[in-house]
Order: structure tokens, then sequence, then C-alpha cells
């Protein structure tokens, strides 16, 4: 509607040629005027070139403007042509009219008068234009329907449609030959039309009919076979003669015409399968629909080149942009990525419009808090032909759910090697209860098998604390105040060391702490004196500035060595029967308390110092 228009101007006067065709082109941008002096000229543009409007003067040396008429309408039917003259008079206007020109403009001389002509002149090829369309759109129409399947017919407009005239596939498309519905045999609007859909067909053709139109109606039909079809119906009205009054007397027509406008002429086609279709359709965009607007969804439709068609409201408001900021734009390029997924994305695209069906897990940036997890999917949109024509990208933040699975993970790590440092443990008091049980054998004395009981003993509380342990998830329970040179003297007895061995503690040591996993970290220390110091260890435990000491007479711990003492399974035996878990152990139980321990050389004795820092 807002194209170029190429204007013929056809002037003898060159001077008025010119004023013409300059104010013409001010006049509206979207004039492009081309001008001759004579008609045999701009004859040969027409024939010639693509013009929109042919605008001429009346007078010529040898000839007039509607002589120029003629010739334009031999060669152009419909081309608009305008007489701009300053010599007529009413009864040129009247012939000018009568011989079928556009429109008759006179010459006043005046600078408006080059605005009105332009006016007329988009005016004229607008309309032209627009007739043009029309006479597509019906061609298309006609060609479609001459290419359908179905029948034509002519019947009277009264109830019930009593036919006069059916050809086509009439058995096809409801079970009935066409001599039995020409014949009204079997009545097409009172047998055939489907009863719920009577009433409403009626309305809508008598409605298209005193609008003076065309109409268009789908409704039902009952088949020969009881089978339930829709159809699709056009038809138009005609008098009984034949002429048709479709456009209705607003049209040039009068009421009198209307009033025998009696018959209907029209195709009908069989459209069930369409209607499922439609029907299909409407059900999966309400899916779609449903999915693109749910409010815990990112979702985005994009083309199979990778461009943003439609965002949802929830992926726009994560990265707090609208949908201008992103509509047409490459997908891989938008704020939802960064510049390292970006290749990604694009390979994403390139496989989801192969037909791939793609899943992913990304971070968003988030300018309105910490960046976000995603899980989501690129899934390709196919026609019937299997043809992907659009990819639709959905994403879900997980981000809570992977905390908290990092979290449970964390915890489940924590727990498998408490679990292991645990397991470890037990190998004291079963090692003490072997040790004395074989005593007992050996001497016969009784006191060995109390000490062997005192061991099981230390067994069940540990597979206790490991049993509470892995049920609240928590290696450390609520502390309390405990001296540490009492839970010595528990450690010692449970560890049972060899009778050379010793210990003692420098003054009062207290400290805040879970008194089972205190006992178990003083008996690893323990444990690892006696097996790395041998039968007469001695150990010392004092009070430091902030927490406690414990150190023995061992041959201590090459410096190289200190920072990997607390790995797990590191161990400077060299028999190969350290298990390199009980220093592991020592040091989850300071972590789980939260302290800190440092390794130096012994200050009182001559082995290894570990500095606990409680506080």
């Amino acid at each position: 509607m807002d194209g170029p228009i190429r204007v013929l101007y056809v002037e003898s006067d060159p001077q008025f040629r010119q004023l013409t065709v300059e104010s013409l082109q001010r006049a509206s941008d979207r004039l492009d005027v081309v001008a001759e002096r004579r008609p045999d000229g701009g004859l040969a543009r027409v024939r010639e070139e693509a013009v929109d409007c042919v605008v001429a003067d009346h007078e010529f040396p040898s000839t007039t403007g509607l002589d120029f008429l003629d010739a334009v309408r031999a060669e152009s039917p419909g081309l608009p042509f305008i007489l701009f003259t300053g010599t007529g008079s009413e009864a040129v206007a009247s012939k000018s009219i009568s011989a079928g020109v556009t429109d008759y403009f006179r010459k006043r001389g005046s600078a408006e008068q080059y605005a009105l002509l332009a006016n007329r002149i988009e005016n004229a090829v607008e309309r032209r234009r627009a007739d043009q369309r029309a006479d597509r759109r019906k061609r298309r129409l006609e060609t479609l329907i001459s290419n359908l399947p179905g029948i034509v017919y002519r019947c009277r407009n009264e109830p019930g449609w009593p036919m006069e005239y059916v050809a086509g596939e009439a058995e096809d498309l409801v079970g009935y030959s066409a001599e039995t519905l020409a014949a009204n045999e079997v009545n097409w609007g009172e047998e055939v039309l489907h009863p719920d859909d009577r009433e409403r067909a009626w309305e809508e053709v008598q409605a298209a009919i005193e609008r003076g139109e065309p109409f268009e109606c789908t409704y039902r039909v009952v088949t020969a076979d009881e089978e339930v079809r829709w159809m699709w119906e056009q038809g138009r009205t005609v008098t009984d003669s034949g002429v048709d009054v479709g456009d209705g007397p607003s049209a040039g027509g009068d009421a009198a015409a209307a009033d025998r406008a009696t018959i209907i002429e029209g195709f009908i086609t069989d459209v069930t399968e369409s209607k499922r279709r439609e029907r299909e359709l409407q059900r999966s965009e309400r899916r779609f629909r449903a999915i693109f607007d749910d409010p815990n969804l990112l979702v985005g439709l994009l083309d199979t080149d990778g461009r943003v068609e439609e965002v949802n409201r929830t992926a726009l408001e994560y990265v707090g942009i609208e949908p201008e900021d992103v509509i047409g734009e490459d997908f891989s390029e938008t704020p939802w990525w960064t510049a390292e997924m970006r290749e990604d994305v694009r390979e994403w695209v390139r496989l989801a419009a192969a037909g791939e069906y793609v899943s992913y897990e990304a971070t968003h940036p988030n300018p309105a808090g910490d960046p976000i997890t995603v899980q989501g999917f690129f899934r390709p949109v196919t026609d019937d032909a299997g043809t992907v024509t659009a990819i639709v990208v959905s994403a879900r933040d997980v981000t809570a759910r992977r905390e908290r699975e990092e979290k449970l993970e964390r915890q489940y790590e924590r727990l498998d090697e408490f679990a292991s440092f645990v397991s470890h443990d037990f190998q004291s008091p079963i090692s003490a209860a072997r040790g004395r049980l074989e005593l007992a054998l050996e001497t016969g004395d009784d006191a060995h098998i109390e000490r062997a009981i005192d061991a099981i003993e230390r067994i069940d509380e540990l597979r206790t604390d490991l049993v509470d342990t892995l049920r609240s998830g928590d290696i450390v329970s609520e502390p309390a105040i405990l001296a540490v040179d009492d839970v010595l003297d528990t450690v010692w007895e449970t560890v049972d060391p060899p009778a050379e061995a010793s210990f003692r503690t420098d003054g009062a040591i207290e400290v805040a702490a879970d008194r089972e996993a205190l006992q178990r970290l003083l008996e690893n220390l323990v444990r690892n004196s006696v097996e790395h110091g041998g039968d007469d260890v001695d150990v010392r435990v004092g009070e430091t500035d902030g927490g406690f000491y414990y150190e023995d007479s061992g041959p201590g711990i090459d410096p190289e060595h200190r920072g990997r003492v607390f790995s797990p399974g590191f161990s400077t035996k060299r028999d190969d029967d350290g298990t390199g878990m009980g220093l592991a152990s020592v040091r989850q139980i300071v972590s789980a308390h939260g302290w800190e321990i440092d390794v130096d050389d012994a200050e009182r004795l001559d082995g290894v110092r570990f500095v606990i820092h409680t506080e």
C-alpha cells in the first residue's frame, strides 16, 4: 500500500511540463514522475515500462487527450488515466467522464493544485492495486475450488434448500448420488445437513444474502452410512435469469433485483480431516501455551537458524530485559549465555535444527542476584513431512536442587569418610580384646578377661556412635565441658598400650567437645604414638594458649611429611602395616569441632608435638 508510484506525465508545453514534474514530486515522496511531450512517446512508455498512472493534457498539436486515452486503454485497460487540462470546458469534462477517464482535473495555476493532484493520483493507483489484489485472490480461490473434491450445485433459497442441479463427487462426499440429490429424493437441508447445524447454517446464509455478499459456512452432515462429516460451503445468490447479484443492491443493483435473488449457486467440499487437524492444532497450541506461559520455566521459540522469535516473561525477568531486546537476535548472543558458552549454544541449535533432541545444563547470568543453574532442552518442532520448522528451548531453574545435591554429596562424602575412620578406630579395641583374651588363655588370669570386656564395651560404644552419626549426619554432637586428663585415662585403658608405655598431663585442661569424638581423637593419637614410638613410649598432654598439646617420645615426623600426615592413606611406616587413617580421623574430628591442628617437634620429649587450637 505504501510502495512507490510511477507516473507518466504527457504535456506539450515544456515549461509547464517541468513545473508539474517538480511540483508533483515535492508534493509526495511516493511519486516518481517521468514526462513526455507527445502522446506517441507516452504510448511507447506505457508499452515498454511499468507505469502506475498516466496524467495528460487535453490539447496536442495533432490529437487530443481523449484519443490518447483510447490508445492507452487498448494497451492497458485498467491503467488509471487523469486528464489535467487548462483548456477544457463542461462539455470536455462530460465527454472525458463518458470516455472513461479515471479523473478530470482543471489547471488552476496555484501551488495547492499539485498537492491535490498528487492525492488524486495516489487514490487512483491504490484503488487499482486493491482491485488487482482482489482479482488475484478471486483467481486463487477459483483455482482452489476447481481442484477440490466436492460438488457444485444450484438450489432455491428456501427452507430445506431444494436442489435444481448437482454435479461432482456427491456419492464420495455424502453417500448419495448427484441425481438423487438433484431430484430431491433426499433433501440436502432437511435430511443430509446435521439437525444441530441446520438453524445456524440457514441464519449465516441469509445474513450474507441480506448484506449482498457471497457466503461461506462450515457445518456437519450425516452421510447415507450415518457417519458425521464436516463440510465447507461457499455460494452466492443469482437471479432466476442467471445474473449474479452477489454484490447486492448497494453495488449498483436495486431492491427488485434482490427480491428476484431466489437461486443459490455454490460449491461444497469435505473438510472433516481439516477440522480434525484444526482441533489437534488447537489442542497443541493450548498445550504449547500452557508450557510457554509456565512461570516455573524459561521458554523461548527459535527459528531453525537460531534467531529468537518469542520468549516468555519468566526468561525475560531472569536477565532483566524486554522482548524487543532479543526478538530477531541470534540466541547464542543473548544475555542468557556467557561468552564461554556461546559456541556450545550454536552447536545445540545446529543439532536441534537437524532433528536431534538436546538436553543441557548451564549457568545463566542473573543481574538480580547470584547466577542460576538451569537444566533444559532444545526440542525440534516438525511439520507433517518431518521437516524441522522451529526449535523450542525450555529450561528449569535447578539452582536450589543442585545446591541441595551438592550439600548432600558433601555430607555423604564426610559421612563415608567418617565411617572409614570409625572402622579404623574399631581396630584398636578389637586388637586389645584379642590380645587380652590370648593372655587369659595363656595365663589363666581373669584380669585379662575383664580388660577384654572393657575393649568389647568400647567397640559397642563406637558402633552406637557410628549409628547415631549416620542417622543425624552430624559427626560431633552438642559439646560439653570436658577434662582432658579424665578422657585420657579412659583412652589409655581402651588402647591398652604395653605396660612400659606411660602418659602424664600437665595441669587441668578443659575443653568444650563431644566426649565420644574427643575420646576417638586421643585414641588415634595414643595408637599413633605406640605404633611409631615402641612399647616404652612416653606421652605428655598439656595446656597451651587457646588449646592443648599432645606430644610423645617417638621418632617424630619429618618436616617434609608434616603437610601430608592428615591425608587418608598416608603413612610413614615402612612395613606397609600403616593404614594412614588414624591421623586423618584426628583431622576430621578437629575440623568437625571447628578447631585447628598443627604439627611440630616435641618440646618436652623427643618425638612429635600436635597442637590443637580450640579457640
